[in-house]
């Protein structure tokens, strides 16, 4: 089975081997300063490999200093995968994190090895792209989702569905209406040879015209800052934006340069869906 979970987390003694936790659509904690709540992006959160919403959340909240940082801006909603890890969880999950735990796909491979090889095959994901399209339809309006790790790929391959297949939460949209927006963090392009004909019909000649954000780690060694590039280079440029930091395969703390940037970003989404909500155009993004 493919791996995104190759993280060393650390984590406040308070997160270890806690007790079992509701699986629940959770509401991300705000900051204090919070804008009213109209002014607000509402952020669909997906987790990564044989994790859950609830991990994400403290991955979050506790290392990565979010809901602090940019709680004024938006809030996150975090859904468990429809599949139950089909397989081990990884150690350094497992140790620090109380399951369940779920994934939104398992990477399988069959057929015979020879000229062509083996076909890889994602088990699982068309059942959790139409879970996400349920969720979007049910729990929304939400105005961006962010992805980490497998939770990134999946986001990619939801842009590429929608703009292709027309479905889910990527679906082109009216002229001046922004669109939802993707916050990658450690992304990477999906290895199937499905999803690498979608990704260049989705493409095109100049990228998938949707907003994004990508945050890669310089010293991530599950998905190297190359394979992060290779996926941003997917959208369109004039849309795209990405950040680095100097940790690997995590969630970043947003601090210093990176939290300016993030928040500038983050407020140009707000800005792009209050001009389009008020009869304006998004022009300025």
């Amino acid at each position: 089975a493919e791996s995104f979970a190759a993280i060393k987390f650390r984590v406040p003694a308070r997160f270890r081997n806690r007790g079992p936790r509701e699986r629940r659509v959770i509401p991300l904690r705000a900051a204090a300063a919070q804008a009213p709540a109209t002014m607000k992006l509402r952020v669909l959160a997906l987790h990564s490999f044989r994790t859950s919403g609830s991990i994400f959340c403290d991955q979050l909240e506790a290392l990565g200093n979010w809901p602090n940082a940019i709680g004024d801006l938006c809030e996150f909603v975090y859904v468990d995968a429809p599949h139950p890890a089909s397989g081990e969880v990884p150690e350094d999950v497992a140790s620090f994190f109380q399951g369940p735990y779920f994934e939104w796909w398992n990477a399988t491979s069959f057929g015979i090895e020879g000229k062509e090889g083996k076909v890889l095959h994602y088990e699982g994901l068309e059942r959790s792209l139409e879970f996400v399209e349920e969720v979007w339809r049910t729990k929304g309006p939400f105005d961006g989702i962010v992805g980490f790790s497998q939770g990134a790929t999946f986001t990619g391959l939801l842009a590429a569905t929608g703009k292709v297949e027309g479905r889910g939460p990527f679906v082109p949209r009216d002229a001046g209406d922004p669109g939802a927006f993707a916050i990658f963090i450690s992304g990477m392009q999906a290895r199937t040879e499905e999803a690498k004909r979608l990704y260049t019909e989705a493409s095109g000649e100049m990228g998938m015209d949707i907003a994004t954000l990508h945050i890669v780690g310089e010293t991530d060694r599950a998905i190297p800052p190359a394979m992060s590039d290779r996926a941003s280079q997917m959208f369109v440029e004039e849309r795209r934006a990405v950040i680095r930091h100097g940790r690997g395969h995590v969630v970043p703390r947003l601090d210093g340069d990176n939290l300016k940037s993030v928040r500038s970003w983050l407020q140009e989404q707000l800005n792009a869906k209050g001009r389009y909500r008020a009869g304006g155009t998004t022009a300025a993004l």
